[in-house]
């Protein structure tokens, strides 16, 4: 498959804000992994014992398909790039494009996809690296595919975080818009019984198998293609989901009938200043906030799920 590779340098007086904007650019145009780059300098004399010098200058790496859609979509990147640059006068952007294979595109990532540790116990590795586990590690093999993450991003980490604190005793876990199977393959390893992802991709399905079978897990996990919860009847007491806010709010409708009582949902996925507005709507719901944690305006919530018998 053909791709087109999109890179952006910019600089901006608010990183952590300008990154935020930056990964929602890409997602609106189905770019669900995003590559970063920043620079650092070489030279010796940019050091201290204490302090690391840091150039203002950082890089982001997305891929388009090379369709009839390429256009469109690499337009609507620039259009909405130059939206910051109206709202924002210390933004400066260049955008760089050229074309790409698959095999290109997994050359590129071998050199920047490495081992790394999600939590202090659970490390993230791709099968190009050699890793000996420690006592006590949680090791999960996945490479980086074109259309789903490797579990670096933040939102993806807050989840893993939470899995670890909520996942003991939980014994079904519904992961709803599973990509990857990242979570799925977490939850397996720390201990969770049985766990079911769902999502709209069709190709969910077999990359998922191809990742429990990298990290010899036969049993005890489905696939389930359809959109959001509407194909399962099953209920479950845990529930992660980390998608955008605003389909995160189309879930709330519905997943009550996923949740067994007491379950604990965790949600991600949310920009710091939509966390309010997600807030309000998960008041309409059975739903008690125990537990919040944020990273580079990424914001993970904690739910749990208490039926009211009539």
């Amino acid at each position: 498959m053909k791709w087109i590779k999109v890179k952006i340098d910019y600089f901006s007086d608010n990183l952590k804000e300008t990154k935020a904007k930056l990964i929602n650019i890409f997602e609106e145009v189905g770019i669900k992994q995003v590559e970063f780059v920043d620079y650092f300098s070489d030279n010796s004399l940019d050091y201290s014992a204490n302090f690391k010098n840091k150039n203002d200058i950082w890089s982001m790496i997305g891929y388009v398909i090379d369709n009839r859609f390429a256009k469109t979509k690499l337009n609507m990147i620039y259009n909405n790039i130059n939206e910051i640059s109206k709202d924002d006068e210390n933004f400066m952007s260049e955008i760089y494009t050229s074309r790409c294979s698959d095999e290109d595109w997994q050359d590129e990532w071998k050199k920047y996809f490495h081992t790394v540790n999600i939590t202090e116990n659970i490390v993230i590795k791709p099968s190009w690296d050699d890793y000996e586990e420690e006592d006590g590690e949680i090791v999960v093999e996945i490479d980086p595919g074109l259309a789903f993450g490797t579990g670096t991003h933040e939102t993806t980490s807050l989840c893993v975080e939470f899995l670890e604190k909520y996942s003991k005793g939980k014994s079904n876990l519904l992961d709803v818009g599973c990509g990857s199977g990242i979570l799925m393959l977490i939850a397996k390893k720390l201990g969770v019984h049985k766990v079911t992802g769902i999502d709209i991709d069709d190709k969910v399905e077999r990359v998922v198998h191809e990742n429990f079978e990298k990290n010899k897990i036969e049993n005890n996990y489905k696939v389930i293609i359809g959109n959001l919860v509407d194909n399962i009847s099953e209920k479950y007491d845990l529930v992660v989901s980390n998608i955008l806010v605003d389909v995160l709010i189309e879930l709330l409708k519905n997943i009550e009938k996923t949740l067994e009582d007491g379950a604990v949902v965790i949600f991600s996925g949310i920009l710091k200043e939509k966390e309010e507005m997600f807030l309000k709507e998960t008041e309409k719901y059975n739903l008690k906030k125990i537990d919040r944690n944020e990273k580079n305006n990424w914001v993970s919530l904690v739910f749990e799920y208490k039926k009211i018998y009539s």
